[in-house]
This record gives C-alpha cells, structure tokens and sequence, in this order.
C-alpha cells in the first residue's frame, strides 16, 4: 500500500478548480477533432498533414512542462499557472484568425505550451497538499471531472463545427480560457512556501531529474503511463477517419459516439477514486492493466468478424475504462516515490508520456488511410506492453512503498 503522511484537506471547490484547469489540454483536443476533415479541405492540405496540428500540440504540451516543472518549483505555481492560462486564451485567438496550415501549426505550439504550464502546475499543487492514497484519490477525482471533457467537448465541437466551422471551435477555446483565469484569479492560492522552493538553474534541474530517473519504481510507472498515452492518442488520431468514412458517420453524430464511448473512461477514474482505499494502487493499476489488454483484443476481433461499429466502440469502451483505472493510479505510485522537486516530478510524468505518444496521432492517421485494421492492430499491440510495463512497476515497490529519495536529496546538497 501507498503510505499516507501528512494529508491535508482539499475542498471540492479547488478540486473543482484544479480539473477545469487540466480539462483545457483535452478541450484543445477532443473538441475540433470531428473537424479535422473539413479543416483539410478548408486549408487545401490533407488530412495527415492537419495531423500535425494535434501532433506539435502534444510535443510542445509535453517539451514545456519539463521547463516549467521545475520553474513552478523555484517561484511557486501561481505566476505559471497565470502565464499559461493567458499564453492558451492567446494562441486560441491565433489560431482562430489562422490562414494556412503553418499559421495554425505555430499557434498550437504556443497552445500547446500554455497547456503545459497549466497542467504541470496543477499536478504540483496535488502533491503540495497530500500524498498516498489521498492523492491517489484526488487524482483519480481530477480524472473522472477531467473525463466529462472527451464526452462533451466532441458533442460541442461536432455541433459548433458544423455551423461554424472549426475556427468557431477555436473561439469557443479561447472563451474556455477567460472563464478558467476568471475561476483561477477567484478560487485558487499559492501552495507551495518559500521555504520549500528549489533553486532554479541549469545544472541543478538536470541533478534533480537524473536523480528522479534513478527511481525504478518512477521509471517503470512513467513508461506504462506513456504506453497508456500511446494507445488514447492512436484512439484519437484513427477515429474520426475511421468513424466517418469508413462507417458513414456525420460529424454530429461521431461526436455523439465519441462521447459515449468515453463514458466507461469516467466510470474507470470514479471507479478507481473508490476502490482505492479498499485495494492497493499497485493492483488496481495491473487490474485497469488487464482491462484494457481485454479491449484492445475486442477490437481486433469485432473487426474480423465484421460485427460492424458497435463491435468496435465495445473495444474501445473496455479500453478506456482500463485506461481511467490506470491513469490515476499510476500517477499516484510514481508521485508518491518522490518526497521533493514534485513539480519537477510532475513534469517528467507529463512530458516524456506526451512526447512518446505523440507519435501515436501522425501513425494512426497514415494507417487508416490503409486500412482499418492496421489502425486496430497498432492499439491491440499497446495491450500487453501496458500489462508488462505495470507488472514490473509492481514488483519493483517495496513492502512500505516508500522508496528511498537519498539521490534527490543529493542532488539539492550539491546545487
């Protein structure tokens, strides 16, 4: 079991607070995914190069929480937090007056940045307030609020898409984010104390991360949340070709399926944010593990014997109900390994997963122009990576699940 020391409360108004945050990053994806046909046609480019889009948005989403991470750790989480924010409603503005495909390109890549200062600040704040299976819980909270984002925003998106085109999507994106400062200036304080703040320079940052990677139970929970990453972002890039020319759905209505389907991604997160204090995270991670194995296979299978659309949103539903058990438990387990540099922590947890899986959107786009199966193959692949890597996280946790920091500490006694 994860060890439970010094847990504060956290109200359900910043809890609250804290997921709309994070629910940016998805919002900037989910929401104009069903536009991406006709953001090609309207941009005179194909739709693997509109890919890229989603592509850089996950680098650069992933490239700058390692920079901020450890920047959120030296002057506090607030200032980023308000940068990031700010850095997100802009690009948002950007992207909607964009021209060409470059000009949107360029945009997403500060969206993307906003995003990630957003996002790895939050994480922080978690871990500031409460460790073991408190924080266990609180994040698999976050993730079930988190999780409403992919069943509403396709809905809003496919609705405002086909009315307003994908630029309108945008602006909704931009208003999105005045809304969350707006909530952020009202409901949100600093909560990390000066006394606890890292110096913030070169050599110090790279100690401190090489001191975190030495970690094996950090190490191997932060692989299987990037294979997890791996097989959304396949799911995501592939689905709106697959669902719309493959089986003729209409933007309204793959929105309206894509939502659904991440329903059982909620009952996973809420599922977890339960039984985690009845099971230990380490189990509950190789159940989630086990589920999504099982998912995956479906698909394959639904395929092959031609059993049509809902063979293959049972899939994916298994899938993402396994995906919203583990999401938060191995997030839990590989925080709880750490007991300083929590924001750095938490900026490899966001970026090395999002710049693996970022590769997963331009793949999946490229094989479902070949063909379907192709695409379900590549997610069916992830099934048994994902239960291997968790398997070895397990068994790398020792008794009391308090691993040792002595390295990290090091690396601050020579900064």
């Amino acid at each position: 079991m994860i060890k439970q020391t010094n847990v504060k409360h956290i109200s359900i108004k910043t809890i609250i607070s804290l997921a709309i945050i994070v629910a940016l990053g998805p919002a900037a994806i989910d929401m104009y995914l069903a536009s991406m046909p006709n953001m090609a046609t309207d941009l005179n480019t194909s739709y693997a190069t509109t890919q890229i889009t989603l592509t850089v948005f996950l680098i650069f989403m992933g490239l700058g929480q390692l920079v901020f991470g450890p920047v959120s750790d030296a002057i506090g989480r607030i200032a980023p937090l308000f940068a990031g924010l700010l850095a997100y409603i802009g690009a948002s503005v950007w992207a909607m007056w964009s021209k060409s495909i470059e000009s949107l390109i360029f945009a997403r890549i500060l969206q993307g940045l906003g995003a990630s200062m957003a996002i790895v600040v939050v994480m922080s704040m978690v871990r500031d307030l409460v460790d073991g299976p408190k924080a266990a819980q609180i994040y698999a909270v976050l993730n079930t609020i988190v999780a409403l984002g992919p069943i509403v925003a396709p809905a809003i998106g496919g609705i405002v898409g086909a009315h307003y085109g994908w630029r309108g999507v945008m602006f909704i994106l931009a208003a999105l984010g005045m809304i969350v400062l707006i909530n952020t200036l009202l409901n949100i304080k600093e909560t990390l104390p000066k006394d606890k703040r890292i110096q913030l320079n070169i050599k110090n940052i790279t100690s401190i991360y090489i001191a975190i990677l030495k970690n094996k139970t950090f190490v191997f929970n932060l692989f299987a949340l990037s294979a997890v990453y791996f097989f959304l972002f396949a799911y995501i890039g592939g689905s709106a070709y697959v669902y719309q020319t493959d089986y003729g759905l209409s933007l309204e209505q793959f929105g309206f399926v894509f939502g659904l389907t991440s329903i059982s991604l909620i009952l996973g997160a809420s599922s977890t944010a339960y039984l985690v204090k009845k099971i230990s995270a380490s189990h509950l991670a190789l159940i989630g593990a086990g589920v999504m194995m099982l998912g995956s296979a479906v698909c394959i299978v639904a395929y092959l014997l031609s059993m049509g659309l809902v063979g293959i949103v049972t899939g994916i539903a298994l899938g993402l109900f396994g995906l919203g058990v583990l999401e938060a438990t191995l997030m839990a387990i590989a925080m709880d390994s750490q007991r300083s540099a929590l924001g750095s922590s938490a900026a490899l947890l966001g970026a090395i997963p999002m710049l693996l899986s970022s590769t997963a959107t331009p793949i999946a786009g490229q094989l479902v122009e070949i063909n379907t199966l192709y695409w379900l193959i590549l997610l069916g692949v992830m099934g048994p990576i994902i239960l291997a890597l968790v398997y070895f996280s397990s068994r790398s946790l020792k008794p009391d699940s308090t691993v040792a920091t002595t390295s990290l500490e090091e690396a601050y006694a020579k900064s």
